[in-house]
């Protein structure tokens, strides 16, 4: 980012933030992941009503059309072929015999201690390469995820391996889409706190890595016919990033400046994130993007207020694609231009909605824009249960 002559008066920040995506798993087009999808239920079929299947085929083949997504990842290689004998969640699952089992259990309801130990394993490898070059000891470890748990975490064995033993470890989960603003906040407020006074009387440099892994494809039914959930597995996949959070500005990163959250009334249902037997399950009112216009311009301006600001202070936004109408209705509800939420739907457009990793993969597509310009500012808003708007204002350095 090069320096230009934007006349708003810089602030002291909290803290600075960089961003940097951890590059893993299988990348796979929109159509060709539908595709999969309508065959799956098809196989499924036998034990289904024909209608309801009918149904759910047409509505893929909708999805299909209007995507505003190109591809999405997943830390799965089944979606990439359709031999049903190699899956590895989505396979017919195997008795005590070791015969595949044809009864009891079918094979789209795989177990939840199956899909943790998926997720466990992907979220060590994920570490291990997010840290690999890692010597000096951060202050500070977070690991973020809705999506799987593990104990002890991913971070927690690469502290281990590396001899951190002073570091302070902290794990969030389960806040959904927004985690990531609070998650970061939560680190520049650990960084302030854990600075301390070198000889000579300057303060030493401390440090925080936050560490964010979401695998939503984890928890797919490929038998659904629900149409909630066809869109929530059209929408989500699977996504890592690495945010790193210092008490002294780096090239190319931003000042953190300030964190807010706010729960919107009368909307505690409106979006759920629970653990079912098999698998996590997301409810997602279609109200939602309703509740965002109607809402998020008072939360908005209560929030920049208080720094000083309004809207249109503010150059460029990261809005959490939860969907292209929660963009589209978060853009029309601030009068935004298509400039500034470009960086938010290529993201989209690219990847997907990956949860809690989305902002900062964002905030990564920004630090690796030429054209925003240190002094610019960034407000990030991400959404989640509660119904939960999270806010963050940055500026580029």
């Amino acid at each position: 980012m090069k320096e230009h002559n934007y006349q708003q008066e810089s602030v002291l920040p909290r803290a600075y933030i960089s961003s940097k995506p951890v590059v893993f798993g299988h990348s796979v087009r929109q159509e060709e992941g539908i595709q999969w999808m309508k065959a799956a239920l098809q196989r499924a079929a036998l034990s289904l009503p024909g209608q309801e299947v009918d149904r759910a085929n047409r509505f893929y083949d909708r999805l299909s059309d209007v995507s505003a997504i190109g591809s999405r990842t997943t830390c799965l290689e089944d979606y990439t072929h359709q031999d049903w004998n190699r899956m590895r969640v989505h396979a017919v699952p195997i008795s005590g015999d070791g015969q595949a089992n044809g009864g009891s259990i079918p094979w789209w309801r795989a177990s939840l201690d199956s899909r943790m130990e998926i997720f466990a394993e992907t979220a060590l490898e994920l570490a291990h390469d997010a840290f690999q070059r890692d010597i000096e000891a951060p202050d500070l470890l977070v690991q973020v995820s809705c999506t799987g748990y593990d104990s002890p975490t991913a971070v927690q064995h690469v502290a281990v391996e590396k001899d951190w033993r002073k570091t302070r470890i902290l794990h969030l989960g389960h806040m959904g889409c927004y985690a990531a603003l609070p998650a970061v906040a939560i680190a520049a407020d650990g960084v302030r706190s854990m600075q301390s006074v070198a000889p000579g009387g300057d303060e030493a440099e401390s440090s925080a890595a936050v560490f964010l892994v979401e695998l939503c494809t984890l928890h797919h039914n490929p038998a659904t016919t629900d149409v909630e959930q066809i869109v929530q597995q059209c929408l989500f996949a699977d996504g890592a990033v690495r945010v790193d959070v210092t008490s002294e500005p780096s090239s190319g990163g931003f000042g953190l400046v300030d964190h807010a959250e706010v729960l919107i009334p009368n909307t505690l249902e409106e979006m759920t994130w629970r653990v079912a037997d098999s698998a996590f399950r997301m409810t997602l009112s279609r109200r939602i993007p309703v509740h965002i216009k109607n809402s998020i311009r008072g939360v908005v301006d209560d929030f920049l207020a208080r720094n000083g600001l309004s809207v249109g202070d503010v150059q460029l936004w990261a809005v959490h694609p939860g969907g292209p109408r929660v963009i589209e209705s978060t853009a029309e509800a601030l009068n935004l231009r298509e400039y500034a939420v470009r960086h938010s739907k290529r993201v989209f457009y690219e990847r997907g909605n990956m949860s809690s990793t989305t902002i900062p993969h964002i905030w990564a597509a920004m630090q690796h824009d030429e054209t925003v310009k240190s002094g610019q500012l960034v407000g990030s808003i991400a959404f989640g249960p509660g119904l939960t708007v999270a806010m963050n204002l940055m500026q580029a350095t």
